[in-house]
C-alpha cells in the first residue's frame, strides 16, 4: 500500500501552521531549552513507533549515503535528533540574540566565507536538510556576515510571514522563490549587495535539478546555486551546521566553488553541482543521523538544458 504523503497527514495539516508554531514557541520558552528537548525527544519516539512506513523511508534515505543497511534504531534516532533541533528552533523564536548566540561553537573556521566575499560581493551558501540549518543563517549575521535566505512559500501565507519575521529578528532577510524571473533577480541583487545568500540544495522543489550518484543510489540536487554562480561569477560555499555533543552548533564551511563561465552552461552547471554535492556529502557522513529527510529521495533524472 502506498505511503500517504506527509502533507496529507493530520499531524502536518495541524502542526505546520503559524498559530501552532507560535504556540509551540511560547511553550518552549516556558519549558526552557532542556525541558523542550526532553519533551521533543519523547514525542519523537512515540511518533516513530506509530509510523513504521516513514521509519523505513528514513532508513532507505540514510542508506543512500553509505550503501549499507540501516538499523531501525538509527532511523528512529533521526526522528529524535530532528525533534530536538525543532525544539531549539522554537525555543530561539522568543530568545534574545545573546541567548541565541550562546548556542554557537565559536571555534569554527570561517576563513572560506571570508575569502568568498573578499571582492566585496556576497556569495551563495549551499546547504542541505542537515541539523539546524536555519541556525547558520541566523547566527552568521551576528558574526558580521549579512544573510539572505532563499526559500519556497510555506503552506500558508501566515506561516510564510511567521518564518520570515523569525529570520528578520536575527537580521536575516527572506527571498521567497516564485515562478517568475524576479525571484532570480532578487537573489542576484542580494549577492551584489554583499549578502551571503543561503539555499537548500538536496531536495529541490521544482526548478531544474541534477541526479547525483551517491554510494547507495542517485538523488536530485538543485542546479540553482550553480546557475546563480554562472550568471554572476560569485562563489558558492558549501556549508553545514552540526549539533555537537555539547549541545552547541558548529558552522562548517568548505572551500569556495565557482561555476566555470568559460564553458557552456549545460556543461558548467552539472560539473559545479557535482562539486557542491561532493563537499556536502562528506559533511553529512560525519554524523548521518542529523540528515533529515522523511520522504523518498530517489527520483529519475530531471536535468534539462532548457
Amino acid at each position: 500500500m502506498p505511503v500517504k504523503p506527509h502533507t496529507g497527514r493530520l499531524f502536518y495539516r495541524v502542526g505546520y501552521t503559524a498559530w501552532f508554531f507560535s504556540f509551540l514557541s511560547r511553550t518552549a520558552r516556558r519549558l526552557g531549552r532542556k525541558g523542550s528537548s526532553h519533551l521533543a525527544r519523547g514525542l519523537a519516539r512515540i511518533y516513530s513507533s506509530t509510523q513504521p512506513a516513514i521509519v523505513k523511508i528514513v532508513a532507505e534515505n540514510l542508506s543512500l549515503l553509505e550503501n549499507r543497511a540501516i538499523p531501525r534504531a538509527d532511523a528512529v534516532r533521526v526522528f529524535e535528533n530532528f525533534a530536538v533541533t525543532l525544539a531549539d528552533y522554537l525555543w530561539l523564536g522568543s530568545c534574545s540574540r545573546a541567548e541565541g548566540f550562546a548556542l554557537a561553537d565559536l571555534e569554527c573556521d570561517l576563513e572560506h566565507l571570508k575569502s568568498a566575499c573578499a571582492d566585496g560581493r556576497g556569495a551563495i551558501l549551499a546547504t542541505g536538510h542537515y541539523s539546524f540549518f536555519e541556525y547558520g543563517g541566523l547566527i552568521l549575521g551576528q558574526m558580521g556576515f549579512p544573510v539572505s535566505v532563499i526559500t519556497h512559500a510555506e503552506p500558508s501565507p501566515a506561516l510564510t510571514r511567521w518564518r520570515a519575521d523569525y529570520r528578520s529578528r536575527w537580521g536575516a532577510e527572506t527571498i521567497e522563490l516564485g515562478n517568475d524571473a524576479f525571484s532570480s533577480l532578487r537573489a542576484v541583487e542580494a549577492i551584489e549587495r554583499g549578502r551571503l545568500t543561503a539555499m537548500l540544495v538536496d531536495r529541490p522543489q521544482g526548478g531544474r535539478s541534477l541526479d547525483i550518484e551517491l554510494p547507495g543510489g542517485p538523488i536530485s540536487y538543485s542546479l540553482a546555486p550553480a546557475l546563480l554562480s554562472w550568471m554572476t561569477g560569485c562563489a558558492i560555499v558549501p556549508v553545514c551546521v552540526r549539533r555537537k555533543q555539547s549541545g552547541r552548533y558548529a558552522i562548517l564551511s568548505g572551500a569556495p566553488i565557482r561555476a566555470d563561465r568559460s564553458r557552456p552552461r549545460d556543461e558548467a552547471l552539472p560539473d559545479c553541482t557535482r562539486q557542491i554535492a561532493a563537499a556536502l556529502h562528506a559533511e553529512f557522513l560525519q554524523d548521518p543521523l542529523q540528515w533529515y529527510h522523511f520522504v523518498p529521495l530517489q527520483s529519475p533524472s530531471r536535468w534539462s538544458n532548457a
